[in-house]
C-alpha cells in the first residue's frame, strides 16, 4: 500500500546472509525475555503471598479485637449479673429472673458464657475455692457442692476455639475424709 509504511525490524545485513548469526540473537533474546518472565513472576507469587499473610494477620488482629471488646464489656456487665443471681436467691421474683436470662443470652451472643455448676468436678483452672465442704461420699470428693459467683469465659474466635477466663467461679468444694477407726 502506497503511503504506508511497515514498522519492520532492521536486519543486519550479515545476519540476512548467515542464518546461524539471527538464530543465536534470537535465542538471546528468549533468554533475556525467559528471565524476566521468571522475575515477574516470582515478584507476583511473592506479592500474592504477601497479601494472603496480610489477610490472616488481620483476620487474627480483628479477632483479638473483637475478643477484647467483648471481654471489656463483659468485665463492667458481670456485676450486675452478680446482683441479679443474688437476688434471685434471696427473692423469687420471675421479673428478675427474666432480665436475667436476657442478660445471660446477650451476652452469650457476643461468645461470653457463664459456668460453674454444683455437683461438677473442681477444676483450679476454672474455679476457686471459697470453702470447703465434709461430704459424705466419696463420689462427692473434689466436686462443687455451691456456687458463691459464676465464672465468666469468652470463647476464642481464633482456630484454637479455646476458652479465655474473664472471672473463675467462687465455689464451696466437697472434700470426703473417712472416719477414722479408734
Amino acid at each position: 500500500m502506497l503511503g504506508e509504511i511497515e514498522d519492520e525490524e532492521f536486519v543486519p545485513e550479515e545476519e540476512a546472509e548467515n542464518p546461524g548469526i539471527a538464530i543465536k540473537r534470537l535465542r538471546e533474546k528468549l533468554a533475556k525475555a525467559e528471565a524476566e518472565r521468571a522475575e515477574y513472576l516470582d515478584g507476583w507469587q511473592r506479592s500474592k503471598a504477601d497479601f494472603v499473610n496480610f489477610k490472616r494477620d488481620e483476620e487474627a488482629r480483628r479477632g483479638y479485637t473483637q475478643e477484647r471488646m467483648a471481654a471489656s464489656l463483659a468485665e463492667e456487665i458481670i456485676p450486675v449479673l452478680d446482683s441479679f443471681e443474688m437476688a434471685a436467691k434471696h427473692n423469687k421474683n420471675k421479673e428478675l429472673e427474666i432480665i436475667q436470662k436476657q442478660l445471660l443470652d446477650a451476652i452469650k451472643k457476643m461468645g461470653i458464657e457463664s459456668f460453674g455448676k454444683e455437683g461438677e468436678a473442681f477444676n483450679p483452672e476454672m474455679h476457686e475455692a471459697v470453702r470447703e465442704v465434709s461430704v459424705d461420699t466419696p463420689e462427692k470428693d473434689h466436686t462443687v457442692v455451691s456456687v458463691e459467683r459464676s465464672g465468666y469465659a469468652i470463647k476464642s474466635t481464633g482456630q484454637s476455639g479455646s476458652s479465655h477466663i474473664i472471672r473463675p467461679a467462687q465455689v464451696s468444694v466437697g472434700t470426703f475424709a473417712e472416719a477414722k477407726k479408734i
